[in-house]
């Protein structure tokens, strides 16, 4: 190949988005309006406020995920911890999130899968999850598995075999214009047996539609490693990295 020393490389997004901190502060005001169409319950509107302080102050940008609960920007791992902690028969502490996510599907990355040739699916338990006042129910799904998302795809179907979301306690703002959610997923067998610990993920719940796939989120990737190889029709995932030697 010719001499690339002088060569400049074009970014993936050439021209990305800017985050326009006054508009979200405006729509975080909405939130708090019972007569605008994605008014918040009562329980979210201490964390809404946080969040609009927080973008006042300067100290979050709207790009960075910023987790909220009880009114307290924390870390993801410590918001996580103290929804496992809540006793879904008491009062429950409702948690929200700030922060930009991507679904961009980078097929040419996965060798021959149920989703073509190019696609590799994942199977999934997922329920809302028990602490934040899930009742227990739970959905099988199927998707892309997707390194070029950071939140898993929810639709709206999805949601109606969730069981009961009235009163749930992670409805956690917005993406784009669907509403995102807090869903507790565990990676299944061909057989659906289950073999992973239980995984919170962050959901956008959108509309089904023709040709549309179910993405995969950031917190398996995070939990696991997942490789395939040339010539391998099979997707492996292990809790180990010793552990795919024997799979691919």
């Amino acid at each position: 190949m010719a001499n690339t020393t002088s060569i400049t490389f074009s970014p993936g997004i050439p021209i990305p988005l800017e985050f326009d901190v006054q508009k979200r502060i405006q729509q975080l005001y909405s939130y708090l309006d019972p007569s605008d169409p994605w008014y918040q319950p009562e329980q979210q509107h201490t964390n809404i406020r946080a969040a609009i302080k927080l973008y006042q102050d300067g100290k979050i940008d709207g790009v960075e995920q910023v987790y909220i609960i009880g009114g307290e920007a924390v870390s993801q791992e410590e918001a996580y911890s103290r929804i496992k902690q809540q006793d879904p028969h008491k009062k429950i502490a409702y948690i929200w999130t700030e922060g930009m996510h991507h679904q961009y599907a980078q097929k040419h990355l996965y060798s021959h899968g149920p989703f073509g040739p190019n696609g590799h699916e994942l199977r999934m338990l997922a329920r809302l999850i028990p602490e934040l006042g899930g009742d227990g129910t739970i959905h099988g799904l199927i998707a892309l598995n997707d390194t070029g998302s950071d939140i898993l795809t929810l639709f709206d179907t999805d949601m109606a075999c969730l069981g009961n979301a009235q009163g749930y306690g992670a409805w956690v703002g917005a993406v784009d214009v669907c509403p995102s959610v807090l869903v507790e997923i565990q990676l299944v067998r061909d057989d659906n047996s289950p073999w992973s610990n239980g995984i919170i993920e962050k959901a956008m719940v959108r509309p089904a539609g023709p040709g549309v796939p179910r993405l995969s989120g950031v917190q398996i990737r995070k939990a696991f490693y997942i490789a395939t190889g040339p010539g391998n029709h099979f997707l492996a995932v292990s809790v180990t990295k010793d552990g795919l030697d024997s799979l691919i």
